[in-house]
């Protein structure tokens, strides 16, 4: 019989699984959270220094967040005096509730972005900041982007700002699509 190896043996030898719910699991290694859904990697608290220089100087007033991830994006918004409010959207249930509580000024929605805008009357635009934190695994992931940025836009108020997570890892053209999808007021 072939010996099959355990995909997080290296995780479950050199960190401490803290969170665990389905195919959910939050690794703790070396002061760094790691969120996994399924075999993927999805979140690292040692991404902070990208969400402090690329989403802290933007964040004000209204702020829309979709995807909440280990919520280090969140905290860099809610840090920041100028913002009033941040409302996250994030689609996976388990990932909500391994983040526990929302913060001060923060509502966590549990649903997917595209069937929130297709619900939303939009009288007007009400968000003066909008982070996209994505996930995009192939080409069609990539796609449907611009197609979501064109329905954020839409909610965005004139002079807001929208960033998309760039993966820093990626094709230097996918990382080019995806800055060409950020709106930064001057």
């Amino acid at each position: 019989m072939e010996n099959i190896k355990d995909p997080f043996d290296y995780w479950n030898r050199n960190a401490f699984l803290e969170y665990q719910e389905d195919d959910v699991r939050i690794y703790d290694m070396e002061g760094h959270k790691y969120l996994f859904i399924g075999q993927v990697m999805y979140a690292s608290t040692a991404e902070r220094g990208w969400y402090i220089k690329n989403v802290m100087p933007y964040a004000k007033g209204k702020c829309l967040e979709i995807g909440l991830g280990l919520g280090v994006a969140s905290k860099c918004i809610l840090v920041k005096d100028e913002v009033r409010h941040l409302l996250t959207i994030e689609k996976n249930e388990k990932v909500v509730d391994a983040f526990g509580r929302p913060l001060r000024n923060h509502n966590i929605l549990h649903m997917d972005v595209n069937d929130w805008l297709e619900g939303l009357m939009i009288v007007e635009p009400f968000y003066d900041f909008i982070f996209v934190d994505h996930y995009a695994f192939d080409e069609e992931d990539l796609e449907e982007l611009p197609k979501l940025a064109e329905k954020l836009e839409k909610l965005l108020r004139p002079g807001g700002n929208m960033v998309f997570w760039i993966d820093e890892n990626a094709e230097e053209e996918d990382k080019d699509l995806v800055r060409g999808l950020w709106k930064i007021s001057k």
